[in-house]
């Protein structure tokens, strides 16, 4: 794990986060991903921040990222394998948690090449950056 590289006393975040939220998140970001440009991480990232406001959603990053079905790398374990986590990745969780949203609201995204669900492909796409597609 990373050694505490942040101070998070000179951030302003739009949800509760506290330094364990933050990591988590950057892990998601990376493990969801890592071979998107920094706006496409940033995207990742909002997603998960428009879920905590949404009264649809769990209210915390901890509940949103493990709600039992809702992203691949926590059903297939990748987000676990992630032990050192890329600067881009972590700087990316911050713009989010600062309010950054380069989706514009998104609460869904997806890998338009390697989806498999029906039904989040059946969703009105509202942006594509990178490999994800972003659903309202």
């Amino acid at each position: 794990m990373n050694e505490k590289l942040i101070d998070i006393e000179n951030h302003s975040f739009i949800i509760k986060a506290n330094y364990d939220d933050i990591l988590l998140l950057a892990k998601l970001i990376q493990a969801e991903g890592e071979s998107e440009s920094m706006i496409g991480k940033v995207a990742i990232g909002a997603v998960v921040v428009n879920r905590v406001q949404n009264p649809n959603f769990p209210n915390n990053i901890f509940e949103v990222i493990f709600e039992p079905g809702q992203f691949k790398s926590v059903t297939n374990n990748r987000i676990f394998n992630i032990d050192t986590i890329d600067n881009e990745c972590m700087i990316s969780a911050l713009k989010a948690l600062e309010g950054e949203d380069p989706t514009d609201g998104s609460l869904y995204f997806y890998n338009r090449y390697t989806a498999t669900s029906s039904w989040i492909k059946s969703k009105k796409v509202s942006i594509a950056i990178g490999k994800h597609n972003f659903i309202a």
